[in-house]
């Protein structure tokens, strides 16, 4: 096993649950600066109970291990510049090349870009935006991994029946040669649709082949000059791309790894087809978190979900394989991972992204079983990183933001006397409001009195809105949260009672930290016209 794990973080810039909270989804506290200390010990620990021999690199968090056992025309030894095959980490690839270049025209019909489905009615209704997000309906891959071709005899030994000659895949299979672009078609047409467009999420290889077709259409430029002039070149990836690289510079598994190595992915290169290395890919993560290539609120409407998985765990988007945790932080809210996962034999990687901490990384496995070992790998990064950054989140939110606020304006002795601000951080999310008074008066009180329950049933906390230090308050009634909905009061609700609460047209549930030289100073409260300066 020859896996390689990367961790980045970018610049600093619901489903109910036990515990009586319902935050709002996203960051609950304004993501960790990782240059200060993080203990990784745990995660360096498990990773030697997968694959012995770690070793530490640049960036946050870097592990290579190299096999014994691993074809000799390879490299001798694993590192950031290694070259490895992504599979269908190709379609987070693929999808970022048409937000960049198309993003306007995502929900226009496919009929309209390819011309051997123009005037199709089984096509014409499914856009570009249904292919990339996985609702189109198409097959997954065609003939490519028919079973006929790839384990034929263990099939027939186990029921099935001998195949005719003329009905075994001519092309775009394992080993053998690529389909030209009318055999493509024709066996695309030849298949139904497995769902109706836009009904349910299924994974579909095939429609990101159709995606890179259109996109040579719209921009006249082939995947791989999209790739080289899109993101590779402005992110300085010159080793990322679609051409087999010289063996001295890849890991090389053996078995039907090897076998794929050079395999050329023709049709499905915009699938499946990539090459690169942990430090290019280190690259590409950082681009996105840092927004170097799509505009901050793009990337945030990009890392959304489109569909739903048939569990409450996972939902797809585009091209996002998003898995949604909990447990792992003292709030037990749940936490979304965002992943695009590859896998043939003999490979296995993942592309993850965290954006509760903005953080996120890459795995990369060449050998047997890849897929198995690069999901064991992003199991660790839940289970052991996340926790990690959770803390370290806390420890510098409670540094810099909590204590208590009091008036200091010299011009009105009694508000100085009579209003006052206390934060802390406990086991919930957010900052806890813990006391809030305002001429002398509790606004806890008041808030409860307001919503007709006790000042002790009521649980106020700020949120970072993630710009200028501003924080938005959210007030909840405690109860019991569960982590399933058994009926629709079970849910949590409060996303919808953000911002209702305003004094003579100015919001109070918003808060406005004052930072001076890179400490907090001070908050005011825009509704109730206090501004309160930090005294401890």
């Amino acid at each position: 096993m020859l896996p390689c794990l990367l961790f980045l973080a970018g610049l600093p810039a619901v489903l109910a649950h036990v515990g009586g909270h319902c935050p709002p989804a996203g960051p609950v506290l304004p993501p960790p600066e990782l240059s200060a200390r993080l203990d990784l010990s745990k995660l360096d620990s498990r990773l030697d109970s997968i694959v012995r021999n770690a070793s530490r690199n640049a960036t946050i968090y870097q592990y290579h291990h190299t096999a014994a056992v691993r074809d000799p025309s390879g490299v001798k030894k694993v590192d950031g510049d290694t070259v490895y095959r992504l599979c269908s980490v190709t379609k987070l690839f693929n999808v970022l090349t048409v937000l960049l270049n198309a993003g306007d025209l995502l929900d226009t019909c496919i009929t309209k870009y390819v011309p051997e489905l123009a005037g199709d009615q089984v096509y014409e209704g499914i856009t570009l935006r249904m292919l990339s997000s996985q609702v189109s309906g198409l097959p997954r891959s065609g003939d490519a991994f028919d079973l006929a071709s790839t384990d034929a005899k263990s099939w027939e030994d186990a029921g099935f029946p001998v195949p005719a000659k003329g009905d075994m895949p001519p092309c775009d299979v394992v080993g053998g040669e690529v389909c030209n672009r009318a055999q493509f078609f024709e066996n695309l047409k030849s298949n139904q649709l497995i769902w109706l467009p836009g009904a349910k999420t299924a994974y579909s290889n095939q429609a990101y082949t159709l995606l890179g077709m259109a996109m040579q259409n719209i921009t006249g430029k082939t995947f791989a000059q999209l790739l080289r002039d899109s993101i590779t070149t402005p992110l300085g990836m010159p080793l990322t791309g679609l051409n087999t690289p010289d063996n001295s510079r890849g890991i090389i598994p053996n078995g039907a790894g090897k076998v794929l190595w050079d395999q050329d992915m023709g049709n499905y290169n915009a699938t499946a087809g990539l090459f690169s290395t942990p430090n290019e890919l280190g690259k590409f993560v950082r681009g996105i978190m840092n927004h170097e290539l799509l505009s901050a609120a793009n990337t945030r409407e990009w890392m959304r979900p489109a569909g739903f998985a048939g569990s409450y765990s996972m939902s797809v988007g585009a091209p996002w394989e998003i898995f949604r945790v909990a447990h792992l932080t003292p709030d037990q809210r749940p936490i979304d991972i965002y992943t695009k996962s590859g896998s043939m034999p003999g490979w296995g990687a993942y592309v993850f992204f965290v954006p509760d901490y903005n953080v996120g990384g890459a795995i990369a496995v060449s050998g047997d079983d890849g897929d198995a070992a690069s999901l064991a790998l992003l199991d660790m990064v839940a289970a052991t990183f996340v926790p990690a950054v959770d803390t370290l989140a806390r420890q510098q939110a409670k540094a810099a933001y909590t204590g208590r606020y009091g008036a200091s304006s010299n011009d009105n002795k009694r508000m100085n006397e009579t209003a006052h601000l206390e934060l802390v951080i406990d086991q919930g999310p957010g900052l806890k409001v813990k006391s809030w008074f305002n001429n002398g008066k509790s606004i806890i009180k008041a808030i409860a009195d307001h919503k007709g329950v006790k000042p002790e049933g009521m649980d106020l906390r700020l949120y970072p809105i993630g710009e200028n230090n501003r924080w938005q308050l959210s007030v909840e009634t405690l109860k019991r949260q569960v982590d399933v909905a058994r009926k629709p009061s079970d849910a949590c609700s409060n996303w919808s009672q953000t911002d209702s609460m305003r004094w003579a047209t100015l919001p109070v549930d918003e808060f406005d930290f004052e930072v001076t030289n890179g400490r907090v100073v001070g908050v005011r409260n825009l509704g109730l016209r206090a501004n309160l300066s930090k005294i401890h």
